[in-house]
């Protein structure tokens, strides 16, 4: 049968990239990936910058010297970098717990405080570049992960590679990535994900378990990894004959499972400890909730229901926010769909779907969180099939979509504009 052009397109054009990249390394090639979306996102954030007012408490660091790599929460972080977590909680007058830093994690601001000791620097100089340095570590790590969870092509190793590349891309470039160059946690927490997830795939059970409750100390996305971890014994029980099970190996198995449950449930007991009092992690997100209990489903559904009264796109964006890659995430579990893609991301995917929609209000930072959804880049991109069809012009496609969203996401969220009320939606 005779090639189309297309055809013959898709099959140079890779051969092409790979040969333009002077046979760099894929730690390299991954690199420079993520770097060139993250100059194309500091250019984003620096025209809203020049446009945006200076609000104390949220936006800074200073009147005049706006930085929006320092807004919202970085506030937070910057106060445990200065004075670490309150031994008792603050309340108000009427008793209740008010908004404190036992809500944030602990890893990123002592490493920026370590960091920041050891460079004599402070912290709106160093927290923002150490988020950006653990963001390309992240790519990094994913590139490595991917090449050796899609099918393999022992016909040629450097297609792997590049698809790998194509949907680091992907996901390096989406709406909410501006985020891994500003003073938040989510680049440690990436870091450590796509690390958890890298031993697991090699099955090395003690470093992974190690892994995953110091991910316990980084963000609340602890949990679904337990399912994971499941699935991956599974996978490994499966193969016993094959490879058998030496009793050093059955015990590091267990361990790995167990320091992953654990991880859930490491922060809200260390609160507790500091706090001196048992729910002191709860009430602390009570301050910000507005309620004490999680009601599965029911904020969703209520934004759901407030989305289609008012086609307001403060309840219409998050309820496709959940819904979409929700739907997305479980669909690639069919292995006509997501097949090709190894068994562990693809369960990730999914549990993490269903944890946010368990744990998570309808409100806007909810696209915030789903960063860790990258094998989704992979479906979108067509790497997990044998020959994914015009990848090249996808991965240019939602590229694209993803800097455009982020121009969205940027001046709709980062950017402090007050509301007739006060406050405003966060990111």
């Amino acid at each position: 049968m005779t090639a189309t052009f297309g055809d013959r397109l898709q099959e140079r054009l890779p051969r092409r990239l790979a040969d333009s990249a002077g046979g760099l390394p894929l730690w390299a090639r991954a690199a420079a990936v993520f770097l060139a979306l993250r100059v194309v996102t500091w250019v984003l954030m620096a025209r809203a910058a020049d446009g945006a007012g200076y609000y104390p408490g949220v936006q800074g660091p200073a009147e005049g010297d706006v930085d929006l790599a320092l807004n919202w929460d970085a506030v937070w972080y910057e106060r445990i970098f200065d004075g670490g977590y309150p031994d008792e909680l603050p309340v108000d007058a009427d008793g209740r717990v008010q908004q404190n830093p036992w809500a944030f994690y602990p890893v990123y601001p002592y490493a920026v405080r370590v960091v920041a000791r050891l460079l004599g620097s402070d912290f709106a100089t160093v927290a923002p570049l150490l988020a950006l340095a653990a963001g390309l570590g992240a790519a990094v790590v994913m590139a490595r992960l991917l090449v050796e969870s899609l099918p393999a092509r022992p016909e040629d190793p450097r297609r792997a590679e590049t698809l790998a590349l194509a949907a680091v891309a992907v996901w390096a470039a989406c709406p909410v990535t501006p985020v891994l160059q500003m003073a938040y946690t989510e680049s440690f927490s990436m870091l450590l994900l796509v690390t958890f997830l890298l031993l697991l795939v090699r099955e090395q059970w003690w470093a992974a378990g190690a892994c995953a409750l110091l991910l316990g100390l980084t963000r609340p996305i602890a949990l679904p990894l337990v399912v994971v971890v499941v699935v991956a014994l599974w996978m490994r029980w499966r193969v016993r004959e094959a490879r058998p099970l030496a009793r050093p190996e059955q015990v590091a198995m267990v361990g790995a499972l167990g320091a992953t449950g654990l991880s859930g449930i490491l922060w809200t007991t260390i609160a507790a400890v500091g706090a001196g009092r048992r729910d002191a992690y709860p009430v602390t997100m009570t301050a910000w909730r507005g309620q004490a209990e999680i009601d599965v489903l029911e904020p969703w559904r209520r934004t759901v229901d407030f989305a289609l009264e008012t086609h307001d796109k403060v309840y219409v964006l998050p309820a496709l926010g959940i819904a979409v890659p929700l739907l997305l995430s479980l669909l690639m579990l069919v292995p006509r769909i997501g097949g090709g893609l190894d068994l562990r991301l693809r369960v990730w995917a999914a549990a993490y779907s269903l944890y946010l929609l368990a744990v998570v209000d309808g409100h806007t930072s909810i696209f915030r969180y789903l960063i860790p959804l990258f094998p989704l880049a992979v479906l979108l991109v067509g790497a997990h099939r044998p020959r994914p069809l015009l990848w090249p012009w996808r991965t240019a496609f939602w590229v694209g979509v993803g800097i455009a969203g982020q121009v969205g996401w940027i001046w709709w969220l980062v950017v402090f504009s007050p509301l007739p009320g006060g406050g405003d939606y966060p990111p």
